[in-house]
């Protein structure tokens, strides 16, 4: 692979959640301090959301390991919940919290409030995040909103992060019993040029790089043909240097990365060269005539 013929000790691009390598921009940034702050206040709910490829599983990774770092703090990550039943996706948050599921739902679910109830005198802050969290059912939302009645009069037993694409959004405008809940919205939306360049830079030397080789022409069309999107950039950037390595290049190009988009078959607008003659307006021109 490339890595060692452009000087890296890994591959800067892998589209894997890896926390080492989420660039934080502002929204990032936002995004984590608000969650922790209402973690850490025992607020209850926080909802992250955004387009795919937006960054919401390593933003929850990330969470994640922060979350972990503390022995104060007792947390579970729950990723795709696609469970068929609330009961199922019960059962599912006591195993990963290590509480023993009860015979019936009601007592199971008597049994973890006793549990969080214990957790809380202890101090410990009970964690649950849930990815992909648009997957879940009305009855699993239900369940959502039951463990955020375990509560005293001014804090929460259990903290719960919802991470998920905009349907998730969509779905709780629609429960507001449960919206009216969310102590805080977080949304994830695409990167800006600016932005696109610094997270570029900022991969590049955390596998290892120092000077990235991207033209500033082939960034302008990198984050065209992305839109912007950080999953789309590092797949697009990723199939880019490929193409330089095989080539023998020292530098991306423009071409390259116009290249590694039909290879990936990214949607690119026509080039002004690529414009057809308007035969239908002298058509209708001829047919007014």
């Amino acid at each position: 692979m490339y890595t060692e013929y452009f000087g890296l000790a890994e591959l800067p691009f892998s589209i894997s959640p890896d926390p080492r390598y989420l660039y934080l921009t502002p929204q990032h940034r936002e995004a984590l301090a608000k969650t922790q702050y209402i973690v850490n206040q025992k607020g209850g709910l926080a909802v992250i959301y955004g387009d795919v490829g937006h960054g919401k599983t390593t933003v929850a990774r990330r969470l994640y390991h922060l979350f972990k770092e503390d022995q104060n703090n007792q947390t579970a990550l729950l990723i795709t919940p696609d469970l068929k039943t609330d009961s199922a996706l019960l059962r599912r948050v006591m195993a990963e919290f290590g509480v023993p599921p009860r015979r019936s739902h009601a007592l199971s679910l008597a049994a973890f409030q006793d549990f969080a109830a214990k957790a809380f005198e202890q101090d410990k802050t009970l964690v649950l995040m849930v990815d992909e969290a648009q997957q879940m059912t009305p009855r699993m939302m239900e369940l959502i909103r039951v463990f955020l009645n375990f509560e005293t009069d001014t804090q929460k037993f259990i903290q719960i992060l919802l991470f998920g694409q905009n349907e998730l959004a969509t779905t709780l405008d629609k429960m507001p019993a449960i919206k009216s809940r969310v102590a805080m919205f977080g949304a994830l939306t695409n990167l800006t040029r600016h932005d696109m360049e610094a997270m570029i830079d900022f991969r590049w030397k955390a596998a290892g790089g120092t000077q990235h080789p991207f033209t500033a022409e082939a960034l302008d069309v990198l984050y065209d043909l992305s839109r912007g999107r950080p999953r789309e950039v590092n797949k697009l950037a990723n199939e880019s240097l490929i193409r330089a390595f095989v080539s023998e290049q020292s530098e991306v190009s423009a071409d390259m990365v116009r290249a590694a988009a039909r290879e990936l078959r990214m949607d690119a607008p026509p080039a002004p060269s690529e414009a057809k003659p308007k035969k239908r307006t002298e058509k209708k021109a001829k047919a007014k005539a």
